[in-house]
């Protein structure tokens, strides 16, 4: 059923610029359409099946929204190609990419995500191919929409004094601090060991004594061991550059000789090239670390810490010379709220074990040294706490940028909102009678 619209969706794609394409028999699979595009029962019921799949529960609330989310990208997606916006089967590739491998990682490898979806690799990326495409697009039209939308100081303002005061939100406690971070140097006879042993094993593939995928599962420590190393497609920008510079001068199945990231030592073999985009394997090998580097730099932070409470030391000095957290070393250290953008957390967002480090101390106060890990890098930080606030009601002096943020949040709604009702005027929509009555849908139903 859907290749056959797709077929008549190409062959009234002229017409369709001009003037709405009525679609009848919406009880035969099709449940929506919006201007040209049209939404089919049985891709809205694949949705809410994933959703019962992560045991989300699925009210009519909850399918009156997807519906809805569905049919203004589709308004979204309609508009984006009457106004010609860019898009490049390389940028739907990529993005498919790396939701493949970022999936696959979650599910602890490429076979539970086959085994999860019932198909290959290929087969979910072209399932959800289309998908992608018209994500991108909707995200094209949204930006053109809303880029240039701003607040000035007076809208701000404006928009605080416009919240009841019985409304204003209460703020938790946050805290604002910043670190220092050291990694423990390997040793040069690990890093030797390291190396000799991924010659060896370049050796045994390069004479044909075993075969790249087999070492990979053998030896290398990372999570794509499982499956032979295949990394999947990727493109400039989405490794490392080391990695990335080696892996695009190989030849279709040549085996680089080993290079160094801040992951470990690699070996890479190519095993294809699309355009701009290659497919490689790899073994990584990851040298040990040994009880001494690790206390060595222990030793070395405890004693820049001791610098730093004497005020021999400052923050920002130490930072500049000592700190290897390239993420806060040009921000003197201060660390950045990944989920509001700001650089302040609350107790629930510090994590219990840290919280009850943090609120002991005084601002300017220091932890004592303390094992990190991140990034499969082990290391040792020290935390300095920077500022801290009360809970309090919210107020423009101490929450200028949540306010601010929100301020314009709701003047790029408005945008929508204006675009949306414009748009609509202008585009033929028509929704299935049995789901008219979900909550949510009435700007689609409304005449």
């Amino acid at each position: 059923m859907k290749k056959i619209w797709i077929l008549f969706l190409i062959l009234v794609s002229f017409k369709a610029m001009t003037q709405p394409v009525a679609y009848t028999k919406l009880a035969d699979g099709i449940i929506a359409q919006v201007g040209d595009k049209i939404i089919l029962k049985s891709d809205f019921e694949k949705e809410i099946g994933r959703m019962i799949s992560q045991n989300q529960e699925v009210t009519d609330s909850v399918r009156g929204a997807l519906l809805y989310q569905l049919m203004l990208r589709k308004m979204m997606v309609r508009q984006a190609e009457l106004d010609s916006l860019p898009i490049k089967d390389e940028e739907v590739e990529q993005r498919l990419d790396r939701k493949i491998r970022y999936f696959a990682q979650m599910m602890g490898g490429t076979e539970k995500l086959e085994e999860f979806y019932g198909k290959s690799v290929l087969e979910i990326k072209e399932e959800f191919k289309e998908q992608e495409r018209e994500e991108i697009l909707a995200e094209k039209m949204q930006e053109k929409v809303t880029g240039g939308v701003s607040v000035s100081p007076k809208e701000v303002r404006a928009y605080f004094q416009n919240i009841p005061v019985d409304s204003l939100p209460l703020f938790d406690a946050e805290y604002e601090i910043a670190q220092i971070v050291l990694y423990p140097q390997v040793s040069d006879e690990q890093r030797l060991y390291t190396i000799n042993q991924l010659d060896k094993i370049r050796e045994d593939v390069v004479s044909g004594k075993t075969r790249f995928t087999t070492a990979a599962r053998l030896y290398s420590q990372d999570g794509s061991a499982r499956q032979g190393g295949d990394l999947g497609y990727f493109g400039r920008g989405d490794m490392v550059p080391e990695f990335e510079a080696t892996a695009f001068r190989l030849k279709p199945l040549e085996v680089s000789k080993v290079i160094k990231t801040d992951f470990g030592y690699h070996l890479i073999q190519l095993i294809d090239r699309k355009g701009d985009r290659v497919n490689c394997r790899h073994i990584l090998i990851k040298p040990s670390l040994l009880e001494d580097d690790q206390e060595l730099a222990r030793l070395r932070l405890d004693s820049i810490r001791k610098e730093l409470v004497k005020g021999t030391l400052t923050l920002a000095q130490a930072v500049k010379q000592y700190s290897e957290d390239e993420a806060t070393k040009g921000n003197g250290g201060i660390l950045r709220n990944p989920n509001t953008g700001t650089n302040t957390f609350t107790a629930a967002e510090l994590g219990p074990e840290q919280f009850f480090i943090i609120e002991k101390l005084k601002p300017g106060e220091i932890t004592p040294v303390q094992p990190l890990e991140e990034r499969n890098k082990q290391g040792f930080r020290i935390v300095m706490l920077k500022s801290k606030t009360k809970q309090h009601q919210a107020n423009l002096q101490d929450d200028y940028a949540r306010i601010s943020a929100a301020a314009i949040a709701e003047k790029k709604q408005k945008s929508m909102d204006t675009w949306m009702n414009k748009n609509k005027k202008t585009c033929y929509i028509t929704l299935d009678p049995s789901l008219q009555n979900l909550p949510g849908l009435t700007f689609f139903t409304a005449k």
